[in-house]
């Protein structure tokens, strides 16, 4: 055998990778046992993968890797420490390096080499490539199979500083490295050299790609489980050092944080029984933490002394991945620790929270108070939030009967962030709330204490709600005369001069609109300029930052949307319960509602229910049941259940039988699904009860989870049933007697202060709302086992009714929608749905209340913000008047289900024809703006779905067609559909106000036209109801719409969504032209209005085809539209038109008939494409499957995990359906010829048939011209055949005639078209 030196030598100087190849297999071959000895010149793919085959036939653990070359080890063919560096480093090089190129530029050069040779020689290459790759691998493998040695540890950190530009090169070696030691790491070698292996391995942890962190990350666990307690000190004590060192880059701070959770999540707690012996269980269970094979009480002393010390300043770290790690980390700490401890850290961070206000523990001050100084700074946004981080986990794994002592000044405490100048802040602080509420989903008086604390002394502004918003607006107006010209504007008030002299400037216009908001709005401040301000009461004065109440809006969010599922949950439960674990202790809307992200969600769409409840899992709270079933059946309790859910729902059996009649009633009133969608419900009920979880054990009828007994503000019949949030708290506030009041001044519009002046209670016998709190804190002292002592605050704890916050919360948030900060108003817009529906759930009187008093004829804010949530709700009656009909797969108790829904309809239908009479006076007013826009979707609700209860059907149909037809002629006053017929009196004039918070126009006219402005709002807001509208109107009112519509597909080509209800809606209006044609007598001609609507149609029609931004699926529906209507008429004008329009279509996508008949490709091309197939293999790395499963560590404990967003969303709610962040509503669409109700968003209907794809190519831009031939040929072919069915005795058909009338170049093409 040839020295070593001369072996890396000889691989050196290999001339070419044939050389290469000779060189690698002579060392094989004399690595190889002598057995193996023998000469292969011909390289035999099969045959070497039976001889891999028959090697590994019989091995059952694949983690063992097979030894190539037994005889001999690195150490010893490479006796020197230099010559083995280098060897290990050409291995992996050489190996993982071609794309990153192997010496500077070698693999350049031959590439340019053998690009020159021709496809033969890159064929060629590419074998020698896979030859070398099979051997290098041999090698790779001899190198795992070796024991842990100093040498080899040396080489591959060698190796590791090497590939310093190489990543490829470097992930590998990691993968490869962390997979021997895993295996090797009990070799006497790896202790003996325990430092070499950490450096090894850090190596990996702080490199600065993150895949390789990564990597080495989630290969860590089985490495160190290897170690003993004192060399996972000396580790973990390398990582510390790293994550305190100043000089540390960012990316080894947050590796070395990754790999200490590793650490922490290597320490499992396991349960072992306290008596020796096995069969007895009186002694109970005690809990240990097991590191492997060892067993301890707690966590290391090294562990516990070190953490905090780590992990704080981290916590206020620049860089957010390292605050979120850091957080990991933290929580994983806590999670293996005593309830001591996260009491401790929960103290710690709030003290760190209260740094700089000046205020202790000890005193009696407030912290939030320390706003109001000049000299107060508030706390590094980075280090707040990593801070209320680890409150939100401490939150949820701490019991609330902690908090409650030291409540005020817990609250003032987040009530200081939740107003940070921060955002980011704002909603860390935002989810602080949230938990609070749901980490105690059977405390009403939790809920009350967070939510009232929160909207009280919020100073609203009672003028600003009732005030006529377009009194002070700057109003655009204009008159179409005869000839379709427009009108110099004409000013409503005094300002309309100035700002129609500035309207084309952009700057002009904003700061018009900033000063009309400001004067409309109120004066409000920054927080951070509080201190300058004066004001009688101190708490009222903070309401004047925007800060502070878009932090409110931002907690009424959450804490909404946690309201709204874990009431669903329970009214609604479900069959199918999520196979993945839930913490009972956590919300679930987090899972189950998908920030940020709109969706398409069909209504008998299977739920996905929670399996939590009462802050314990299902099998916990079935565990819990064995007292109860000691003392009575199964059955028994099961029929006690079942009547008190009678008597508490429907409170007697007259009232029982008497909402059963209305839900029978009521399937007769309405339509009955289609054959069609009775199969598919049946199909999704399989599919539900398949994919789902049943349990064996049995359920009580509609309610499917128990409640905790523990609290005292249930009454005993209630403590038998399960009960949602919203649920108890209704029945507390109905034994207090606390009912709704109606605002009817500024001062009622105000929620009192959660802490009274004066005391309020005897705490001898204090109220229900007051005892569950106390039994929160004696809940604590049982399992402190300890005596705490009552706080002081509860004898002043004056708590309002549920109804009167909501309804606070409410108008709160329709009064920042016209506030001066656009954060105010997002975030109005965005929580309004979310409290509408929340109510709606908890009693609908509130809204019909606020609806019949502050819903009316003047441009008001609250009339805007009631118009708004009224539009919400009737959507959701909408929808659950379906349910009545249909109801879903998914609903355990269907009978008791409808019940519940029917109380939302019920008052939908009882005020939908005084609302409507509103809303009609709306729409009638000169002045078109937002509140114009809800008011039109109303009427539009309203007569396609609540058509029996109106009985000015007519008047509303004619009013929506008339608006829509008002808008488009002022928006395209030169357009052919815009010049009025004769008899027609002109249109009147067109006003909408430039400034003010029901504006629809964001730009200026110079821009974009007012009047497009607003009509892009409109078919916004409204697009999706148009089809199921158009079902419900007129044939001749219809057929006028039908241009428009077609127009709007060109001119908004852009928009998906708006493009698939403009088709939509035209096949309606066709398919109602059909029936009537159908239904007239013979010899009746067509109404000319429908005639001419029908041929502003086609010219329509043509325009669409000439655009080449529309798809090929929406030219075909439009083409089948053309054909459709071909048949209505008489005349053959039209054909010219469209014969014209699909030349020039065609002209347009560079297509001639010569390119419809040869589509194939040449030879050439195929040839061209084999060789890049060759060169692209000859570039690839060829690197095999990780020889380790991804192992990787998870983000969060088992325990602490929440499921993953899924597409399935609460099919009873609407709101939570909807685009986050949005003002737009959930919509309503039509499907074909069914009537589906669906909850979307404008843009989910784009994301229905195809996911999309950024990816663009020449391929598919040939492939969309062939398309677009064979569809004009398609539908030329049918329109021919269709005019050969018209008599033409002894002459050509009228398509012949149009044809040869046509111009030469149109004839020429249609015709090769034909052929």
């Amino acid at each position: 055998m040839e020295s070593s030196s001369d072996l890396l030598q000889k691989l050196k100087l290999s001339a070419n990778l044939s050389d290469e190849v000779v060189n690698l297999e002579t060392l094989q071959l004399d690595l190889k046992p002598s057995n193996h000895h023998q000469q292969r010149h011909d390289y035999d793919p099969d045959e070497e993968w039976l001889s891999m085959a028959v090697e590994n036939l019989g091995d059952d653990d694949d983690d063992e890797v097979v030894n190539p070359f037994p005889k001999m080890i690195p150490n010893q063919l490479f006796t020197g420490q230099d010559d083995l560096n280098q060897f290990t480093c050409y291995v992996f090089m050489r190996r993982f390096g071609w794309s990153e190129g192997i010496n500077g530029e070698t693999v350049q050069d031959e590439r340019s080499v053998t690009l020159q040779k021709g496809k033969l020689a890159m064929e060629k290459e590419a074998q020698y490539k896979a030859r070398v790759n099979e051997l290098l691998d041999e090698f790779i493998k001899w190198y795992l199979s070796q024991p842990v040695s100093q040498p080899l540890l040396q080489s591959l950190r060698h190796t590791f500083k090497e590939a310093i530009n190489k990543p490829v090169v470097r992930n590998q070696t990691v993968v490869h490295v962390m997979e021997w030691l895993r295996h090797r790491i009990g070799d006497r070698g790896a202790h003996q050299h325990i430092e070499e292996v950490y450096q090894l391995m850090l190596c990996g942890l702080t490199d600065i790609w993150s895949a390789i962190r990564n990597a080495a990350v989630s290969r860590l666990a089985h490495v160190i489980d290897g170690f003993s307690l004192s060399e996972l000190q000396v580790f973990f004590m390398s990582l510390a050092q790293i994550c305190q060192s100043k000089e540390s880059t960012w990316q080894s701070i947050e590796g070395a944080l990754m790999a200490i959770t590793g650490i922490l999540k290597r320490f499992q707690w396991t349960g072992k029984l306290a008596s020796s012996s096995v069969y007895d269980v009186s002694g109970g269970t005690q809990f240990i933490l097991k590191f492997g094979k060892q067993e301890l009480s707690q966590l290391p002393e090294f562990l516990t002394s070190h953490m905090h010390t780590i992990v704080y300043p981290l916590l206020a770290h620049r860089q957010l991945s390292i605050r979120e790690n850091a957080t990991k980390a933290f929580s994983a700490f806590l999670s293996r620790c005593e309830v001591k401890e996260a009491l401790t850290s929960f103290t710690e961070a709030l003290t760190r929270l209260r740094h700089g206000t000046g205020v202790s523990s000890d005193q009696s001050s407030l912290p939030h108070l320390a706003v109001l100084r000049k000299d107060y700074r508030f706390l590094n946004a980075y280090e707040a939030e990593g801070l209320l981080g680890v409150c939100v986990y401490l939150i949820k794994h701490i019991s609330p009967g902690f908090l409650l002592p030291n409540w005020p000044e817990y609250f003032s405490i987040f009530n200081l962030y939740l107003m940070h100048p921060a955002s980011t802040v704002r909603q860390a602080t935002s989810a602080v709330f949230k938990y609070l509420v749901a980490k105690d989903s059977n405390n009403p008086s939790m809920l009350k204490l967070v939510l009232q604390a929160l909207c009280a002394d919020w100073d609203m502004n009672f003028d600003l709600l009732t005030r006529d918003t377009t009194a002070k607006s700057t109003i655009y107006s204009s008159d179409l005369h005869s000839n379709g010209s427009e009108s110099n504007p004409t000013s409503r008030s005094q300002a309309t001069d100035a700002a129609r002299s500035t309207a084309g400037s952009d700057m002009e216009l904003r700061q018009q609109r900033k000063r009309h908001l400001s004067a409309s709005g109120g004066k409000y401040c920054s927080v951070t300029s509080l201190c300058a301000l004066e004001d009688d009461s101190t708490d009222s004065l903070f309401s004047k930052a925007w800060e502070w109440r878009e932090g409110r809006l931002l907690a009424y969010e959450l804490i909404v949307k946690f309201l709204i599922i874990n009431h669903i949950h329970y009214l609604f439960p479900s069959y199918a319960l999520p196979p993945s674990k839930f913490d009972g202790t956590v919300s679930t809307d987090d899972s189950l509602t998908p920030s940020h992200q709109s969706r398409m969600v069909i209504a008998h769409k299977p739920v996905q229910k929670s399996v939590s409840h009462g802050g314990t899992t299902l099998r916990q709270m079935m565990s819990s049941q064995g007292a109860l079933r000691k003392t009575m059946s199964q059955d028994e309790a099961l029929v006690e259940q079942d009547e008190s859910n009678k008597k508490e729902r429907s409170g007697s059996d007259h009232d029982l039988q008497e909402t059963t009649m209305k839900v029978n009633e009521m399937k007769g009133l309405t339509r009955s699904g289609s054959d069609r969608r009775k199969r598919t419900i049946e199909e999704r009920r399989s599919r539900t009860l398949a994919e789902g979880h049943m349990y064996n054990r049995p359920i009580p009828k509609h309610y499917s989870y128990y409640a905790n007994s523990s609290h005292g503000n249930l009454s005993k019949k209630q403590n038998c049933i399960a009960s949602s949030l919203l649920e108890q708290t209704r029945y507390m506030d109905k034994d207090l007697n606390k009912l709704f009041t109606v605002c009817e001044s500024k001062q009622s519009m105000c929620v009192k202060s959660v802490i009274s002046r004066s005391p309020l209670h005897d705490m001898n016998s204090p109220p229900q709302d007051v005892i569950a709190l106390l039994n929160a804190i004696k809940a604590l002292e049982k399992k402190s086992s300890g005596c705490t002592q009552l706080p002081n605050w509860l004898q002043y704890l004056d708590l309002d009714s549920m109804s009167n916050i909501l309804c606070q919360m409410l108008l709160q948030t329709i009064g920042c929608l016209g506030d001066t900060r656009w954060e105010l108003r997002r975030m109005g817009h965005q929580a309004l749905p979310l409290i509408t529906e929340c109510i709606r759930w908890y009693d609908m009187a509130v809204l019909t209340t606020l609806w019949d008093k502050y819903f009316t004829p003047e441009a008001t804010l609250a009339s805007y913000g009631c118009a708004l949530s009224l539009r919400f709700s009737i959507h959701h009656a909408t929808k659950l008047d379906h349910f009545l009909q249909q109801p879903p797969a998914s609903w355990k108790d269907p009978e008791s289900c409808q019940r519940i829904s029917l109380s939302i309809v019920d008052a939908i239908r009882g005020g939908i024809q005084r609302w409507c009479a509103v809303a009609k006076q709306l729409v009638q007013r000169p002045i078109i703006d937002k509140l114009s826009v809800v008011a039109l979707e109303i009427l539009m609700l309203a007569n396609s779905f609540f058509s029996q209860l109106v009985t000015e059907m007519a008047t509303y149909e004619r009013i929506v067609l008339e608006c829509f037809q008002h808008i488009f002629c002022h928006a395209y006053p030169d357009h052919s559909i815009s010049k009025p017929p004769k008899g027609r009196d002109n249109l009147r004039a067109f006003q909408t106000p430039t400034n003010g918070c029901l504006n629809c126009c964001l730009k200026p006219a110079s821009v974009n036209p007012y009047p497009q402005q607003v009509e892009k709002k409109l078919l916004t807001e409204i697009h999706s109801l148009i089809p199921v509208f158009i079902k419900s109107c007129q044939v001749d009112s219809a057929a006028a719409l039908l241009p428009i519509l077609v127009h709007h597909v060109k001119e908004y080509s852009t928009d998906e969504a708006i493009v698939r209800s403009m088709l939509d809606g035209g096949a309606s209006i066709v398919q109602s032209l059909i029936e009537d044609s159908m239904c007239r007598p013979a010899g009746v001609k067509c109404a000319s209005s429908i005639v001419d609507n029908i041929q502003l149609t086609f010219q329509e029609i043509t325009l669409v085809l000439q655009d080449k931004t529309l798809e090929v699926s929406t030219i075909r529906q439009v083409l089948d539209m053309f054909l459709t209507l071909s048949h209505l008429t008489e005349g053959t004008e039209h054909l010219q038109l469209v014969f014209c329009a699909v030349s020039q279509r065609l002209e347009l996508n560079g297509s001639t008939s010569s390119h419809f008949i040869n589509m194939k490709k040449g030879s050439g091309e195929e040839e061209d494409s084999a060789f890049g197939s060759s060169h692209l293999a000859f570039r690839s790395n060829d690197i095999p499957a990780s020889p380790v499963d991804d192992l990787r560590i998870s983000d969060e404990d088992e325990d602490d995990r929440e499921p993953p967003a899924h597409s399935q969303m609460l099919s009873e709610s609407v709101a939570l359906n909807a685009s986050s962040g949005s003002s737009n509503t959930p919509r309503l669409s039509v499907s074909g010829g069914e009537r589906e109700i669906r909850a979307l968003t404008p843009t989910a209907a784009a994301d229905e048939d195809d996911s999309g794809s950024d990816w663009d190519s020449w391929d598919e831009e040939e492939e969309d011209q062939t398309m677009t031939c064979s569809m004009f040929a398609e539908f030329m072919k049918k329109l021919k055949a269709q005019y050969s069915q018209v008599e033409h005795p002894g002459g050509p058909s009228p398509f012949q005639v149009e044809l040869s009338n046509s111009r030469d170049r149109d004839r020429k093409l249609i015709t090769s078209l034909l052929n």
